[in-house]
């Protein structure tokens, strides 16, 4: 015998492929788990924010957008249903202001970047922003975002669960 053949009675089968449909076809099932594991993920992106807006400044006010409101703006969770990236995520979209290339990748970076003094375009300066601002918090939270998220998973389990 090379293989075993399992078959619930029909009764129980056909009540499972109902919850399933109802529950996993529709973009409401979708939306639901996307919602909840975005609350999963607040905790992440809410310290990652305030671990860039903790960050010394030295700035001037030169008219343009501050550049810790602007990177505190692209953190953001990012939950994908399908695809070899499916999963929950937090990340700092990669943005450019004033020309300064992905900055948010720059300002958790030890190297820094070189620019201009502002008001003075002979002299330049290294800046270093604030190392491990985006990766530190993450690290140190790492095991409740995980354990929020695989939550959010199980209660969407359950409740598929619940109606068949």
């Amino acid at each position: 015998m090379d293989h075993v053949v399992v078959e619930p009675d029909s009764s129980s089968f056909s009540r499972v492929a109902r919850a399933l449909d109802d529950e996993a076809s529709g973009e409401q099932w979708r939306a639901e788990l996307a919602t909840d594991l975005h609350a999963a993920l607040e905790l992440g992106v809410a310290t990652v924010r305030g671990s860039l807006m903790g960050m010394a400044t030295g700035g001037l006010d030169d008219g343009h957008e501050p550049l810790r409101q602007a990177v505190s703006a692209s953190v953001e969770s990012q939950v994908r249903m399908s695809g070899r990236g499916a999963g929950a995520r937090i990340r700092a979209r990669k943005i450019t202001l004033r020309n300064f290339v992905n900055a948010p990748k720059r300002l958790n970076s030890r190297r820094g970047w070189r620019h201009p003094v502002h008001g003075d375009t002979e002299t330049w300066v290294t800046q270093i922003g604030a190392p491990g601002w985006f990766d530190d918090p993450l690290r140190r939270l790492h095991a409740r975002l995980h354990s929020a998220a695989a939550r959010a998973l199980d209660n969407r389990a359950r409740r598929i669960a619940r109606r068949g």
